[in-house]
């Protein structure tokens, strides 16, 4: 690390300090929290005086290096004064921001490399090497190497050095493309040298040997490179090096490449990324404008070397997979390198380890099983190190927390996710959000026609009406409703609507595929606290009134909670509804269907699946749900 001002090294010579400002720059704009810092310079040891000292840390890199301070609790993403760098105070932590990011070479090399990457899928090889060039020249030996690293420093340091290697791999292969072996013979020998299992290295060195006409040498790396793995890793080459060394010993003509240093026109064939995304549904209605806000921020072509998340939140039953699905579709033409489509539905309901779910993910991209690490932390930087230098969209659907996201989240800049949570109480805190509510009763008819046929609606519109009525607006009941109606052509809008007016369960339960509303709602009551649901069977009590705060916490049993806190959460994962109104106390309900399908379900529960011993007793016709001790009723 080294820091220079006007040409004048001032960087900090005490390690601690060093350690600071490198997590600092590295999150440069960017809030570094307290525990952060303190993690980084004493893991889990951190002094009484961790607080004190860290403040005076703060204070001397701001001496040494010149820095404006800001303002004490300044909001986050303000600029210093005059847009000086600055070391800036922020609740909870500090931010170093800096106006130019470039005046980092770590950045410096981030947007070189993602510049190079763009022309080299415009087809112009040549700059596209020039420029990888000029981006791993930035580097003056390994990452962080004179700074005593934490954990999170550490994991930097890996990150930027798995970057390096990924450049440096696709530049010799451009360099080779080119015909130009002889210029890069050198840098491939030392590149190998430096790494000697990386078997990409291996494989571009016997290719530069063998165009040099030093066959020997190039079998001789073959079995330098299997010599390590045998000895370092117990493995084998891969089946991809043992053909390459066969080609080196019949001496293949084609395995010399142009016989010319100039640029050689692009014959080969295009390798296709893998293409997961379930059909497009072709009766999709609606989310105009939550589909331009997607498409503008996924799909923009503006320089970011910040991968781009969008997470989708909505109550059960909205279409939140089906919204997902219709946006990748359209985003499809800007991500080249694949698009993943992976449903975590079975890992949520415990039947799959979501280590399985990613393994597959990575064959799927055409790593090999018995090449893959087993562990879920190895598989994820797997995963990381395919994506750094792809476009590829990863569709996540049904994530219950953020860190089944982030195990999933690829590497690359170029990349984009898009994730259905069910809870939005455990989404992450970066990217955007968007929350989808119900469909208009225009949008409801909409869906309904072409579902079921304008035939049905034409007969009885007043019954149509009623049925959309029953449905809330939510897709999933709209699509159960009409699909009865086309699977059974004799029955009649009003006939349907007489049989649902008195039952719910029938409703509730009309399957969509493998779906139905009360599994919806049901998985989302299967996933909450023991606090929260007893909140929730509390509220379960009237029928249709609305709760406001004082009376939850007059009927809250004492010790449940905060009642605010636990009416938030309800209201986060989309199964308590609350109504605003300006200068007035907020009221909480929980939605029509989603009620009625929370009381049937407590109907057939048994008593260890009510919290704190309570048991559930529901009146026939779903009016009155009563909470009592255990015991008391017989």
């Amino acid at each position: 690390m080294r820091v220079r001002r006007n040409g004048e090294d001032v960087t900090p010579s005490a390690p601690k300090l060093r350690q600071v400002l490198a997590l600092l720059v590295l999150n440069a704009n960017s809030l570094v929290s307290v525990d952060q810092l303190c993690e980084e310079l004493w893991e889990d040891y951190p002094p009484l005086s961790a607080l004190t000292t860290l403040q005076t840390y703060i204070y001397q890199l701001r001496r040494r290096l010149l820095l404006a301070t800001g303002q004490q609790g300044a909001p986050f993403g303000t600029r210093p004064p005059h847009g000086c760098p600055a070391l800036l105070t922020r609740v909870g932590g500090y931010e170093l921001r800096l106006d130019d990011k470039q005046s980092v070479d770590a950045y410096r090399f981030e947007q070189l490399t993602e510049k190079g990457m763009a022309q080299h899928r415009a087809g112009a090889g040549d700059e596209a090497a020039r420029i990888l060039k000029e981006a791993l020249s930035l580097w003056q030996g390994k990452a962080l190497v004179d700074i005593s690293a934490g954990r999170r420093l550490s994991a930097w340091s890996t990150q930027l050095e798995e970057r390096r290697k990924s450049v440096q791999e696709q530049r010799f292969s451009l360099e080779l493309d080119l015909g130009r072996h002889h210029a890069v013979l050198d840098e491939l020998a030392e590149a190998f040298r430096t790494h000697p299992t990386h078997e990409a290295f291996a494989g571009q060195l016997m290719r530069a040997m063998h165009r040099c006409g030093r066959r020997p040498d190039a079998l001789n790396t073959f079995r330098t490179l299997r010599s390590h793995l045998v000895e370092e890793l117990g493995l084998e080459p891969s089946a991809h090096l043992q053909r390459l060394h066969q080609e080196v010993l019949v001496d293949r003509g084609q395995l010399r490449g142009p016989a010319k240093t100039e640029a050689a026109p692009a014959t080969r064939r295009p390798v296709l990324g893998p293409a997961q995304l379930p059909a497009d549904i072709g009766d999709f209605v609606g989310r105009d404008r939550e589909l331009d806000q997607l498409e503008t921020f996924l799909g923009s072509d503006r320089a970011s070397t910040g991968m781009r998340v969008v997470e989708v939140h909505g109550p059960p039953g909205v279409g939140k997979s089906a919204f997902a699905v219709r946006a990748a579709h359209r985003l499809r033409p800007r991500f080249p390198d694949g698009q993943l489509f992976i449903d975590l539905s079975a890992v949520g309901e415990g039947s799959q380890q979501l280590a399985d779910v990613l393994s597959a993910c990575l064959g799927a991209c055409g790593v090999q099983r018995e090449k893959q690490p087993t562990g879920l932390d190895e598989l994820s930087r797997l995963f990381r190190t395919w994506t750094a230098d792809r476009r590829v969209l990863v569709v996540v659907d049904d994530v219950l927390t953020a860190s089944q996201i982030r195990a999933v989240l690829p590497g690359g800049s170029g990349c984009a996710v898009i994730a259905t949570n069910r809870y939005r109480a455990h989404s992450l805190s970066i990217g955007r959000k968007i929350v989808l509510n119900a469909l208009s009763g225009e949008e409801s008819l909409q869906l309904y026609d072409r579902v079921a046929g304008e035939r049905s609606r034409q007969e009885d519109p007043a019954a149509v009406r009623e049925l959309m009525g029953l449905c809330e607006g939510l897709p999933l009941a709209i699509r159960a409703v009409s699909g009865r109606l086309t699977a059974r052509p004799g029955w009649s809008a009003g006939r349907l609507a007489v049989r649902l007016r008195g039952n719910h369960r029938t409703l509730l339960e009309l399957p969509v595929g493998t779906q139905s509303l009360m599994t919806t709602v049901g998985a989302s009551h299967r996933h909450l606290p023991g606090p929260s649901r007893e909140l929730l069977h509390l509220l379960l009590q009237r029928e249709r009134p609305r709760w406001s705060l004082d009376e939850v916490k007059a009927r809250l049993c004492p010790g449940a909670g905060d009642a605010e806190t636990l009416l938030e959460y309800l209201v986060d994962v989309h199964l308590v509804r609350e109504h605003l109104a300006p200068g007035a106390q907020p009221l909480y309900s929980v939605p029509g269907l989603t009620r009625q399908a929370l009381i049937l379900l407590l109907r057939g529960a048994p008593a260890s699946d009510v919290p704190n011993g309570r048991t559930a007793a529901v009146g026939r016709g779903g009016a009155r749900v009563t909470l009592m001790k255990a015991g008391v009723h017989r």
